[in-house]
């Protein structure tokens, strides 16, 4: 089971008041213009929050795959010296031992 690296929750988006503490109304003309213009500058801050997650994961993404590839490498060098290796043997030139009981 994977470990949470990020937990992304979705927030009220038009959770506000249009009234202070007192009682008294924030907004005297037009409230339903300042729930929707609050509505959407919350959708903007959210999906701004969302954007930064995402890169967050690409990059962390991107740098797994720069060592992946860098492993890689290292493993095609090696093959190739095992390549080399098997090429140039020549099974005729080794002595084979007998053994004497």
């Amino acid at each position: 089971m994977p470990f949470v690296q990020r937990v992304v929750e979705p927030k009220y988006l038009s959770r506000t008041s249009l009234w202070d503490e007192e009682g008294k109304p924030l907004v005297t003309d037009d409230e339903l213009e300042a729930v929707t213009n609050n509505t959407l500058s919350n959708a903007l801050r959210q999906l701004a929050s969302l954007v930064l997650v995402a890169n967050d994961i690409f990059t962390e993404l991107g740098n797994q795959l720069k060592l992946i590839n860098k492993r890689s490498d290292g493993l095609r060098a090696k093959i190739e010296a095992v390549e080399g290796k098997v090429a140039a043997y020549d099974p005729k030139k080794v002595t084979v031992h007998h053994r004497q009981d």
